[in-house]
């Protein structure tokens, strides 16, 4: 019966586990609610100008196309991840999770303003219903890269 028991708290600890590795926003608008019935039942993570989500919201990286090309893609190769090709403006890669190993896909498009590069960027798994919040923090902590990188070249 004990046995029982545990099995039966496997899937709340795998989900707070989850949720910990990931650490999303969860308290940002639009609040707790809506946050986690996004990170259970959907897979990706993409960002549009106007996301709920303010972390999700198309940055502008303030760096000049190429620069911002580059950047990705040195941002990509910090970070390990996997399978990174480059066509035109767009760079795709692929992010293995520490935890169970899932692959998720990122592919970043860039594109030129006269105020710098904006990034449009999507991360989805390739398998489950949910992703905790793993795939936004892919994209975050690829900006991260991303702006370290562009900040770190000499102008």
């Amino acid at each position: 019966m004990k046995w029982l028991a545990l099995l039966g708290l496997l899937p709340v600890g795998l989900l707070i586990g989850g949720l910990w590795l990931n650490a999303p926003p969860l308290r940002d608008p639009p609040g707790p609610i809506a946050r986690l019935k996004t990170y259970l039942t959907t897979n990706v993570a993409e960002t549009v100008p106007d996301h709920a989500f303010a972390e999700l919201r198309t940055p502008l990286v303030r760096a000049d196309l190429p620069a911002t090309r580059t950047a990705v893609r040195s941002g990509m190769q910090k970070l390990g991840w996997e399978e990174i090709q480059e066509a035109g403006d767009e760079i795709q890669g692929t992010m293995v999770t520490r935890w169970l190993h899932f692959r998720d896909e990122v592919r970043v498009r860039l594109e030129a303003t006269p105020e710098g590069t904006r990034v449009h960027a999507r991360s989805a798994s390739r398998v489950g219903k949910g992703d905790l919040g793993a795939n936004a923090a892919h994209l975050q902590t690829l900006f991260a890269a991303i702006n370290d990188q562009v900040a770190a070249k000499p102008r």
